[in-house]
């Protein structure tokens, strides 16, 4: 548990964001089934969500050479990955549980896949459900579950409406498919960002499959990766950094890509924010318009299949610092103006790594415990002292 007083900041400070595991991870996979070596080049720590790819990656018979500033990845090629051992730990990351799903399929011998205790509670049937009726066995929905290839059928369907990460893995495994296959695309689509991140990196890897809204022909390829990747920050981590800042009143000096629109409508406090494809802002959003001129979430339902429920937990959150929001059937409601308290009892983290940092960073004003405030090491590792070290 993590005790925090509340802080007082003078500015203006920096602040540094760690490498975008969502970039990091797909690379990972591209580069590991490609016949040569890749650099993979990037500022700070990547988070425990890269490192549970990367090691699944190495038992599957990769080779990744971990330094302080890159990683250097040399491909399996034409032996292809091999079959495991041990079973598939993939910690936290739902990202990495379902891209070694797709590439389980591939393999002819059961591969097992397991994951920690949130990670355990998610739901895997859209995808299992693809692999089943490509011809694949997968013994359940929920980790641990076995998946034993190889694809049998060459076409299926795939819903898009409650995640991106599904069709992204099916992108990613396919130079290693025995064939083509045509999937059926049956939903609205959610988090359309990861992937075109996904079409976008594969087509730097010489994939030219593209997307398409209704019915997708995705042909295997041989994987061409380039010799050096320059991985981006976590972008998606500004609205802790904003938060910070606004509750500080102090101006956070950060280098970062471009913003998306989603972070932009945020920063202009816009009276309604759009999450369909940015859910991931949630927690920390939610505060920054309870604090703010208040607005409507929306886009959201698809977040009780994160981490956590992030809709429920998002709601415990606010209250626990004195705030509400109303949920909708789109989302949230937010009134405006707000201001947060010190909670009565230690802030229960969920082992949801933004719902963590969001807790932090108001204890960081009001005070506050928070329990296993160590799940920021997801994706940021370096949250922790980072943020205590404003205070100094």
């Amino acid at each position: 548990m993590l005790s925090l007083k509340p802080m007082k900041l003078k500015g203006p400070l920096q602040w540094s964001l760690p490498p975008s595991k969502s970039h990091m991870i797909r690379w990972l996979v591209m580069a590991s089934q490609s016949s040569g070596t890749t650099t993979l080049r990037f500022s700070n720590e990547p988070g425990r969500d890269v490192y549970s790819m990367a090691d699944c990656l190495e038992l599957l018979g990769s080779q990744i050479e971990r330094n302080k500033d890159e990683w250097i990845v040399t491909g399996v090629g034409e032996l292809g990955f091999t079959t495991p051992k041990q079973i598939l730990d993939c910690g936290n990351s739902g990202t990495a549980a379902r891209f070694l799903m797709a590439i389980s399929a591939c393999n002819n011998e059961e591969i097992n896949i397991d994951g920690d205790e949130s990670l355990q509670e998610r739901d895997m049937s859209v995808l299992s459900g693809v692999l089943r009726e490509l011809g694949c066995t997968v013994s359940e929905d929920t980790l641990p579950l076995s998946v034993t290839g190889p694809l049998k059928t060459n076409s299926a369907s795939l819903d898009i409406s409650t995640s991106s990460q599904p069709l992204s893995a099916m992108l990613l495994a396919a130079p290693r498919f025995p064939f083509p296959i045509n999937l059926e695309i049956v939903g609205k689509a959610v988090s359309r960002g990861y992937y075109e991140m996904s079409f976008e990196i594969a087509r730097s890897c010489k994939s030219e499959n593209n997307f398409s809204s209704e019915s997708i022909d995705i042909v295997p390829w041989d994987v061409l990766v380039p010799e050096v990747v320059n991985v981006p920050t976590e972008n998606s981590l500004l609205p802790i950094a904003m938060l910070i800042s606004e509750l500080h009143d102090i101006n956070l000096e950060i280098e970062m890509a471009e913003s998306s629109p989603a972070i932009v409508s945020l920063a202009e406090q816009s009276e309604i924010l759009d999450l369909r494809d940015e859910s991931d802002l949630i927690c920390p959003a939610s505060v920054l318009m309870a604090i703010g001129k208040g607005g409507r979430i929306t886009g959201v339902t698809h977040v009780r299949g994160k981490e956590s429920d992030r809709l429920d937990s998002t709601i415990y959150l606010l209250r626990s610092f004195g705030m509400y929001a109303e949920v909708t059937h789109e989302g949230l409601k937010i009134p405006g103006g707000q201001k947060p308290e010190a909670p009565r009892d230690p802030i229960e983290t969920r082992l949801d790594h933004r719902l963590a940092m969001t807790a932090m960073v108001l204890a960081s004003k009001f005070g506050g415990e928070i329990c296993e405030p160590e799940i920021s090491a997801v994706s940021d590792p370096g949250f922790i002292s980072r943020l205590l070290e404003l205070g100094d």
